[in-house]
């Protein structure tokens, strides 16, 4: 006779919120039908499958229930805006064009392959952190935002992105069957309106090296603007004016980083010819006031009425009156703005890219 099983996977212990294996001795019970009952089978199970590896002891915390309800709500919250945009497509689905909907693409082929080697291994906690990190990073805070104005456009690329979205959403659905059987099933039925039960594990793979190396680079401009905006104190759809996004090789967004910026945002392949300018003094008070106390206002007037190479490259001595006053290091530091063709701008560098921002709109 052969073997009763081919395969033994074997669990650690569940513990309580107190650390000691639940037990009625210890009144360290949850009972899962209170678990369902505030918060739905799938968050339990989200919170077995991703609580701890396979092996290991797992403790039970209502917040990783709660943060597994709420990833739900995300999820929800993604497919709907999804689902509006892809109830008016009709006719056979547009072959995928665009830059950061190939971009996509490759993600979720990567995502297909980890998720994949992760079940394949009953590494159920490794698989939800991969489904996780896919949908909320890359799918919603990265493609969408970024993809947002194109899908509001009536432009013919719209339609490369909704392909890439049905697919994306059909593939993610049935990577989240297994592990949160009831909202995956919601899904797909108003997806496709069938039983993603009755579907077969996905075998997507799609590979696009540029569409990767381009689609980073465009992630990676779209958030430095966007928190260089932030930090302006300028909200995310306020427009910022004239971009240049200067890069190693040209890169061909569709126009997606300008909807997205709400700007004239264009790449360039090179380097921008950035004249400096000088354009006033940091004075650095905490030197100046205990070195020269009386003196300091007519010092910083001194300094003020320095020419731009001066201040770039201080003299030893500032005249005050009829007295030569030394210099004391570190007191100031110039002020520099950049201008390019005439037009002063901001400068951001990201790596190997340059940005540029005009201030004029």
């Amino acid at each position: 006779m052969g073997p009763t099983w081919d395969e033994i996977l074997v669990n650690g212990m569940v513990l309580g919120e107190d650390g000691f294996k639940m037990s009625k001795s210890r009144s360290n019970i949850i009972a899962p039908e209170e678990i369902v009952g505030q918060y739905g089978a799938d968050a339990l199970r989200q919170w077995g499958a991703g609580g701890a590896a396979i092996g290991s002891d797992i403790m039970f915390n209502w917040n990783d229930v709660v943060a597994a309800s709420r990833f739900q709500t995300k999820l929800w919250n993604i497919f709907r805006f999804v689902m509006g945009h892809l109830e008016t497509v009709t006719g056979e689905p547009a072959p995928v064009t665009e830059l950061i909907d190939r971009w996509l693409l490759v993600r979720l082929s990567e995502t297909v392959a980890e998720v994949t080697a992760a079940m394949e291994g009953y590494q159920f906690d490794r698989a939800l952190k991969a489904i996780r990190e896919f949908a909320w990073n890359t799918l919603a805070d990265d493609y969408v935002e970024i993809v947002k104005g194109r899908l509001y456009a009536d432009d013919s690329s719209r339609a490369s992105a909704c392909s890439a979205l049905r697919t994306t959403m059909d593939v993610l659905c049935r990577l989240l069957a297994p592990i949160i059987p009831h909202f995956a099933e919601e899904c797909y039925h108003n997806l496709a309106a069938r039983s993603v039960h009755a579907e077969t594990w996905p075998d997507f793979a799609y590979a696009d090296d540029e569409a990767r190396r381009h689609g980073d680079l465009l992630v990676k401009t779209v958030a430095e603007l966007r928190r260089y905006k932030h930090d302006k104190g300028m909200a995310l759809n306020a427009p910022l004016g004239h971009v240049m996004i200067y890069a190693s090789e040209p890169v061909d967004d569709a126009g997606d980083a300008g909807r997205a910026l709400a700007a004239d945002a264009r790449w360039s392949a090179g380097t921008p010819r950035l004249e400096e300018v000088v354009s006033g003094v940091n004075f650095n008070m905490a030197i100046i006031g205990p070195t020269l106390r009386k003196q300091a206002r007519g010092f910083m007037e001194a300094v003020q009425a320095l020419g731009p190479e001066l201040l770039k490259n201080p003299p030893a001595t500032v005249t005050i009156g009829d007295e030569e006053i030394p210099v004391p290091s570190g007191s100031f530091t110039p002020k520099v703005a950049y201008r390019v063709a005439g037009e002063e701008v901001d400068v951001l560098t990201l790596g190997d890219v340059i940005v540029t921002i005009g201030h004029s709109s």
